[in-house]
């Protein structure tokens, strides 16, 4: 059995060689074929190369390259020369080595294979030394089309100037000519638009029309509201009888003006009836005398005057080329099929004639000689007729049209509307087939953002000195003057911040500013005057001094990064002439301003009204800005003594930048213990006047305020013999109450302060829209010709001017009742809503003011 078992075990090991040395063979053998395989794909990568992925662009070269692929060039041997002419290549007629130096060519070699048939190409691109860039890039795309048309594998070859390769001089036999010039560039040069000033009178009140009038004075009256187009600068004027339809529409057309034809870029100015102050602005770009415009009567409306102005109707003609000779048929229109913009055709050139001037329509895919035509034919019929003086000739292309062109079609950007209060696609008036079903309200664009948004948070007391003494120290001087007449007069030193409603003040400040903060004006002037003290002082320099010191100065202006500037401030007193600013602005005073300071640094002007001047102004001061009721003493007149007493509420709007000593009524109702006061009571002693100052701190007031009061008590009245410090509640004098009225009730807290909110409500935009006014406001804020809605805290009250229109006095009301529901979700606290016309105002609302007085009369001789 051992046996057995032995030959079985050894016939078993026996096997398992075997069979172990057979897979060994097959393994090896399969390895080798998968070997040879990948050796076989590295041999195919190999021989493969980065032109093979290349797929030809599917081009119609017959247009590039016609000559080519008709077969007249490129089938034999020879030189072939192309020239880049308007983003295309140019086959010229000679191939020989003259070149452009503004200009690129493709320069073709075909030749002969050596014992191979057919022919070798060889393509170079030729780029000149004052080429444009698109003659470079097309130079460079079309050498590779005309590579890809020939079927070449080889590379194009790109020659500059000065650096071309022996293999391309060769071809010319070493001889390259370099001439000046070239051809002109296939970007469209752009060109300043050159405007021609124009004067638009404007009438009707459904359908505006404009009437071209010569720039003088004698094409303007108070009947009409007009429209002066200066280029960049817009000018809309409103006589005094001129009706408030249109004086809206007048605006909506200059807004369409900047839109369409300006880019909005352009100044749009603004000069109501009233805006006497602005009317230099229109009259200065006229001429004539504005003084002999005939004033209106005592007693003329704008509801009594009838405008019968009319305009025959216009005439379109449409453009055509007869065989050998010109045609212009008239398109026919009529009332029930007026002219529309659906009558110009892309491929037309039409003319236009509305007898005060002569239009040029030419579409988009018009032909050329077309175009050529209408411009001839144009001049002819401008003179075929006797017109008005202003009569041009106007080209509009299709698509940029002007206003002026767009407002003789019948709904083409119609500006006439009913309701100004919609958006701008609501604004033109509805065809019979769009209009509403009746009943149905058209959906109106309001724009209520500011009523749900929070109140901007308070400047802490630790900001606004910070920004104060930045802006002192940034000041180097400043200089004061008061207009008397038409004389300016020095303020001596102890009167500046002291200022009379019924006057006017200059302020000459300079002060150190950062060159990148400079606006267009400032940095245009700094660039000039940097030119002319560069050119000074090398005038100045010797030959000895060499270019080094030029090399210092100049390293010198590069590390500049601030500079002085002059700014003049005109402050205006709301009491005082309208006339001032424009007498300011024509005198010899402010020339001799621009041409002594000017000379040196970079002057602009700012013009601020009284309680609304900037917090950089009143940092100036120091907290020491007193407003006085009245007139200024003249210099040379001594100040009147002063019979009655006169009170001053020291108040800070918002922060304690915004501090003002205004004088008010002396009543002691007008006292809040939220406030401190001054009061200025004359006594006689000894057979002479004297002051006594008294200072009134309210006991809700806090401790800026009332150390800020103390200190315009002592520093800032220096007429005064004796000065008191009363706190309330201290059992004030006798004399001072008497000296106010008597006591009487008064507010005994101001926390509104915290809360209060003014919003102005107006339709200006071509839609209705609430915005916020800052928290340091005045009474001058109150917009006449808009609804104002003021949060105390209590009270919502809504401000009604006017001139405001209806639209605007119904919505400013629903606005305000929202806002009043607004807050009382948030809040809880129910607020009352009151209605306050302008001139009948409440002392509940008066005394929201700083400085509140009576209103300045509306009429023609308010200044």
């Amino acid at each position: 059995g051992k046996q057995d078992s032995s030959k079985i075990i050894k016939g078993l090991s026996e096997y398992k060689e075997d069979s172990g040395s057979v897979s060994t063979y097959l393994s090896s053998r399969a390895r080798l074929n998968v070997n040879q395989h990948e050796d076989e794909e590295r041999q195919q990568i190999r021989n493969k190369k980065w032109t093979d992925a290349l797929t030809k662009p599917a081009l119609d070269y017959s247009e590039l390259f016609p000559e080519v692929v008709n077969g007249s060039v490129g089938q034999e041997e020879g030189l072939f020369m192309w020239r880049i002419d308007n983003f295309l290549p140019l086959l010229l007629d000679d191939a020989v080595g003259r070149f452009y130096e503004a200009d690129c060519y493709i320069i073709l070699q075909a030749s002969q294979r050596e014992n191979l048939p057919g022919l070798m190409y060889d393509i170079h691109f030729w780029i000149g030394a004052k080429c444009e860039i698109d003659k470079k890039a097309c130079a460079a795309i079309h050498a590779v089309h005309l590579r890809n048309l020939l079927g070449c594998d080889n590379r194009t070859t790109r020659e500059e100037q000065g650096d071309e390769t022996d293999e391309f001089i060769l071809y010319f036999d070493g001889d390259i000519e370099v001439l000046q010039g070239g051809s002109e560039s296939g970007f469209f040069q752009v060109e300043e638009t050159i405007y021609i000033k124009r004067l638009y009178k404007c009438h009707g009140q459904n359908n505006l029309l404009l009437e071209p009038v010569t720039c003088h004075v004698e094409s303007v009256d108070h009947k009409h509201s007009y429209l002066l187009d200066d280029g960049m600068d817009i000018v809309v004027w409103f006589g005094r009888l001129s009706k408030l339809t249109q004086n809206k529409k007048t605006t909506l057309f200059a807004e369409k003006i900047n839109k369409l034809e300006r880019k909005n870029k352009a100044k749009i100015t603004v000069i109501t009836k009233y805006e006497l102050e602005k009317q230099y602005l229109f009259f200065k770009r006229l001429e004539g005398d504005p003084e002999t415009i005939p004033e209106p009567a005592e007693g003329d409306k704008p509801e009594e005057f009838e405008d019968t102005y009319s305009v025959p109707t216009p005439k379109l003609y449409e453009v055509h080329l007869g065989v050998g000779y010109l045609e212009l048929p008239q398109l026919e229109f009529s009332v029930n099929r007026p002219m529309t913009q659906q009558m110009l055709r892309t491929q037309r050139v039409y003319l236009l004639d509305t007898y005060t001037d002569v239009f040029v329509w030419v579409g988009a895919h018009s032909d050329r000689l077309l175009r050529a035509a209408a411009a001839k034919l144009s001049g002819e019929i401008l003179k075929m007729i006797k017109r008005p003086a202003t009569a041009i000739v106007n080209t509009c292309f299709e698509g940029v049209e002007s206003a002026m062109f767009r407002s003789f079609f019948h709904k083409w950007d119609d500006i006439v509307a009913v309701d100004f209060t919609r958006a701008a696609d609501k604004v033109i008036a509805p065809s019979v087939d769009s209009l509403t079903v009746e009943g149905q309200q058209e959906e109106m664009k309001v724009d209520l953002t500011a009523l749900f948004t929070k109140r901007e948070p308070a400047m802490s007391p630790a900001d606004c000195q910070d920004y104060r003494e930045q802006w002192k120290e940034n000041l180097e001087t400043m200089s004061c003057f008061v207009m008397e007449g038409k004389n300016y007069t020095k303020l001596p030193a102890g009167e500046q911040g002291h200022f009379y409603t019924e006057n006017c003040y200059i302020f000459l400040c300079t002060y150190w500013m950062f060159i990148s903060d400079f606006n267009d004006d400032l940095l245009e002037q700094y660039v000039i005057l940097q030119k002319k003290q560069s050119a000074g002082k090398k005038k100045e320099k010797t030959n000895e001094e060499g270019s080094e010191g030029e090399e210092e100065e100049e390293e010198e202006e590069e590390e500049e990064e601030e500079a002085l500037v002059c700014r003049v401030y005109f402050w205006q007193g709301r009491d005082a002439s309208k006339v001032c600013w424009p007498q300011y602005s024509l005198s010899s005073f402010r020339a001799k301003i621009r041409e002594k300071i000017g000379s040196k640094m970079p002057v602009e002007d700012e013009r601020c009204f009284q309680q609304q001047e900037n917090m950089k102004f009143l940092s100036y001061f120091n907290g020491k800005f007193i407003i006085h009721k009245g007139k200024r003493p003249a210099n040379n007149d001594p100040e009147p003594p002063h019979t009655r007493p006169r009170l001053y509420q020291v108040r800070q709007n918002g922060n304690i930048l915004a501090q003002r000593c205004v004088e008010i009524g002396c009543s002691s109702l007008l006292l809040n213990s939220g406030f401190c006061y001054i009061l200025k009571v004359p006594v006689e002693k000894e057979g002479e006047m004297c002051y006594i100052l008294y200072v009134w701190i309210g006991s809700r007031s806090n401790e800026e305020l009332m150390n800020a009061s103390i200190e315009i008590g002592k520093e800032a009245f220096d007429d005064v013999d004796t000065v008191s410090v009363l706190y309330e509640g201290t059992n004030e004098p006798a004399y001072f109450w008497s000296a106010i009225g008597g006591r009487r009730p008064y507010e005994n807290q101001a926390d509104w302060m915290d809360v209060i909110r003014l919003f102005r409500c107006s339709n200006e935009r071509g839609y209705f829209a609430v915005s916020e006014k800052c928290s340091d406001f005045c009474q001058d804020d109150l917009s006449d010709e808009d609804v104002m809605i003021l949060d105390s805290g209590t009270d919502v009250f809504v401000w009604i001017g006017e001139e405001s229109s209806d639209v605007e006095r119904k919505l400013a009301l629903k606005s305000a009742q929202l806002y009043q529901q607004h807050i009382q979700d948030l809040s809880g606290e129910a607020r009352k809503l009151s209605i306050v016309r302008r001139g009948k105002e409440n002392l509940k609302f008066i005394k929201l003011f700083h400085g509140w007085g009576p209103f300045r009369a509306r009429t023609k001789n308010s200044s």
